[in-house]
């Protein structure tokens, strides 16, 4: 089964940033210096990446074990959950914030047997 282009994408990514050799900053001003259709996918990219490593954030800390960057991670997660419920974004597809729980309808009661308005037919 081949993988998809954005897994291969991030496979070559996740390798680049392992070497010594690599520069985030000149990865994020070229990144940045691209249409205004591509900056807000690679935002929406950058904000899943952040949602992501804020969940890798909780469950190392509760390890009590955690990095820089998993903490900045879940404070910009923070920060963007603040920006989500005072936006209305139309664009970008961020990833949901609504965790509410649907309310369950209510479940009819229901007696077995015969129904009053329905008519016995033993009778």
């Amino acid at each position: 089964m081949s993988k998809s282009p954005e897994i291969k994408v991030a496979e070559s990514l996740v390798n680049l940033t392992d070497d010594h050799w690599f520069n985030p900053t000149v990865f994020g001003r070229y990144m940045a210096e691209q249409p205004l259709h591509t900056i807000d996918r690679i935002m929406e990219m950058i904000v899943s990446i952040i949602s992501e490593q804020a969940k890798m954030y909780n469950v190392y800390l509760n390890r009590n074990e955690t990095t820089e960057g998993l903490s900045l991670a879940n404070e910009l997660n923070e920060c963007i959950k603040a920006y989500q419920e005072d936006n209305n974004l139309v664009n970008l597809k961020l990833p949901s914030r609504s965790f509410k729980v649907p309310k369950r309808e209510e479940v009819k009661e229901h007696k077995f047997g015969w129904r009053s308005e329905e008519l016995d037919p033993f009778n």
